[in-house]
C-alpha cells in the first residue's frame, strides 16, 4: 500500500464519490449493532479518506477518529470536520499496523477500503490491528467489492467533465490475479496552463469464506454477512458483502 494512488485525485475524491450517502451507511450500522443488542460510545472509521463518512458519526455523538493512509486526503478532512464545527481527531496510518491512543467500541470501513490491500497475509496484518484497537465484544463491520460474476469481458471507459476538471477512467477486471484494476486521467483546468496527472487503482477481490477464516483465525466472531442496507444473506450476483463481527471474549 502507498499514497500516491490518491494524493493528486484527492482534491476529486468527492467529486467521485458525491452520490454515495454515508449518513444512510451510519444508519444501517446502527440497526446491525441493535440487532446484535450492542452498543457503541466510540468509533474509529477506517480509510477514512476526506472524512464524509466519519464526519455523520461526530454528529450523532460518537467519540470519532478517522485513519487514512494519505496525507492529502487527511488534511481535506480536518479542514471539513472544522468547518462544520466537529471536534475529530484525525490519524494517519497504515491499516496493517495502525495503532490508537485508545480502545474503540467499533470500527468501520464503508465503501470497499480493505479492496485495496492486496495480499491476504496484509489484509491478515490489518484485521489483526482492528482487532488490537477494540475493546473486548467490540464491533469490526466492514463491506468488500465481490465483482467477478458481474465484471464485463472488455474494458469500461467512463468521463466526467466540469468547467474546473476532466476525468477519464478505465476499467477492467483480471480474472487471474482476482484484480480490478481502474485508471483514472485527468486534468484541472486553470487560467493559464492545465494540470494533468494519471493514477492507477487497484482492488483484490476476497472469497467470504476466505475472510470469514481470517477473521475466525484472529479471534473475531463472525455475527453474519448481508447484502449492502439489508438483513437478507449474500448471494453469486451481490456486488458488495457487508461482515460484521465481534472480537470474542477469550475463554478462561
Amino acid at each position: 500500500m502507498d499514497t500516491t494512488s490518491y494524493d493528486k485525485l484527492a482534491l476529486f475524491y468527492d467529486l467521485l464519490m458525491q452520490g454515495i450517502d454515508y449518513e444512510a451507511w451510519v444508519s444501517y450500522v446502527e440497526e446491525l449493532i441493535g440487532h446484535f443488542q450492542g452498543s457503541t460510545q466510540s468509533v474509529a472509521d477506517l480509510a477514512c479518506g476526506t472524512g464524509n463518512s466519519t464526519i455523520p458519526w461526530s454528529k450523532r455523538g460518537y467519540s470519532t477518529i478517522g485513519i487514512d493512509l494519505s496525507a492529502e486526503m487527511l488534511e481535506i478532512a480536518r479542514r471539513k470536520s472544522a468547518v462544520q464545527g466537529y471536534a475529530i481527531e484525525f490519524q494517519q496510518g497504515d491499516l496493517r499496523s495502525f495503532e490508537l491512543a485508545d480502545q474503540v467500541d467499533l470500527a468501520v470501513c464503508f465503501q470497499d477500503g480493505f479492496n485495496y490491500i492486496l495480499d491476504s497475509k496484509d489484509l491478515a496484518a490489518a484485521f489483526q490491528s482492528v482487532f488490537n484497537n477494540l475493546h473486548q465484544e467490540g464491533f469490526f463491520i466492514f463491506d468488500l467489492n465481490y465483482l467477478p460474476r458481474l465484471m464485463p469481458e472488455k474494458d469500461e471507459i467512463y468521463t466526467a467533465e466540469e468547467e474546473e476538471y476532466a476525468l477519464t477512467w478505465r476499467t477492467r477486471y483480471m480474472e487471474k490475479e482476482q484484480l480490478w484494476e481502474i485508471k483514472i486521467t485527468g486534468k484541472i483546468i486553470g487560467d493559464g496552463e492545465d494540470e494533468h496527472f494519471s493514477e492507477t487503482h487497484r482492488e483484490k477481490i476476497y472469497e467470504s469464506e476466505d475472510v470469514w477464516l481470517l477473521l475466525t483465525e484472529l479471534g473475531f466472531t463472525v455475527l453474519g454477512t448481508y447484502q449492502a442496507f439489508t438483513f437478507s444473506p449474500p448471494h453469486e450476483g451481490t456486488p458488495r458483502v457487508v461482515y460484521v463481527a465481534q472480537k470474542s471474549i477469550p475463554e478462561k
